[in-house]
């Protein structure tokens, strides 16, 4: 569900705050801006895919941001649960980031994977390459290619 289906002037007043958080000159004010948004959000936000996921996407980017990957990966969680009928290839990716960064290889596998199944190598050409190096040689050692024999 869209929140501006249920509540469109509601809605309209949360985008407003979420473009204004791009124009903070810091992180720590994009997401006191972007808070300020989620507060609005009638409860359960992630009932909503839109804006909970915008919202929640973008205070997870600014925790990262910070280096605060743990607070990041708590928002990443609201975006994919705001996500969960709806899943997008971007909300993915920035999650396997997240675990990347903060050494869960495992998770960060599965959210690359889920992420490359989508949308193939796109996303990972707009992020740093260690994500894709890392993506490509897990996958091999967990599908190594067959040697034909001559």
């Amino acid at each position: 569900m869209y929140l501006d289906q249920v509540n469109y002037e509601l809605n309209k007043k949360i985008n407003e705050f979420v473009c204004n958080s791009n124009d903070a000159p810091t992180p720590e004010e994009r997401i006191d801006i972007l808070k300020q948004a989620w507060e609005l959000l009638p409860k359960p936000a992630t009932q909503f895919v839109e804006p909970t996921s915008a919202i929640a996407c973008g205070v997870s980017e600014n925790y990262k941001k910070l280096g605060d990957y743990q607070k990041a990966l708590e928002w990443m969680l609201i975006a994919l649960e705001a996500r969960k009928d709806e899943p997008a290839a971007g909300v993915f990716i920035w999650t396997g980031i997240v675990y990347y960064e903060l050494g869960d290889m495992e998770n960060a596998y599965k959210y690359f994977d889920l992420t490359y199944n989508e949308l193939r190598y796109t996303p990972f050409s707009m992020e740093d390459k260690k994500y894709w190096q890392f993506y490509k040689q897990r996958k091999e050692e967990l599908n190594p290619k067959k040697k034909t024999k001559k």
